[in-house]
């Protein structure tokens, strides 16, 4: 386990975790507007008023920056050790 993040290439680390985080994100939002709504129907609204474009740009701006940050502090704290 201690070893498990240090043979990783930097960059595939960071695609891996920022991946995982997007996903999370989304369905944690695809369960809470369910909720809110009550049925599946603001998906189709998103993509009629064009309002993907922004949602999935945020989406891979946030996992983008959350991945190189958590790849860097695991990196850091996995060197030291």
């Amino acid at each position: 386990m201690n070893n498990k993040f240090k043979n990783v290439p930097f960059w595939q680390l960071a695609l891996k975790l920022g991946l995982i985080f997007i996903l999370i994100v989304m369905f944690i939002q695809l369960i809470w507007e369910w909720i809110k709504v009550g049925n599946l129907s603001f998906i189709t609204d998103g993509f009629n008023n064009g309002e993907w474009v922004n949602y999935v740009g945020s989406k891979l701006i946030l996992g983008f920056v959350y991945g190189i940050v958590s790849a860097f502090f695991l990196k850091r704290n996995k060197s030291k050790k």
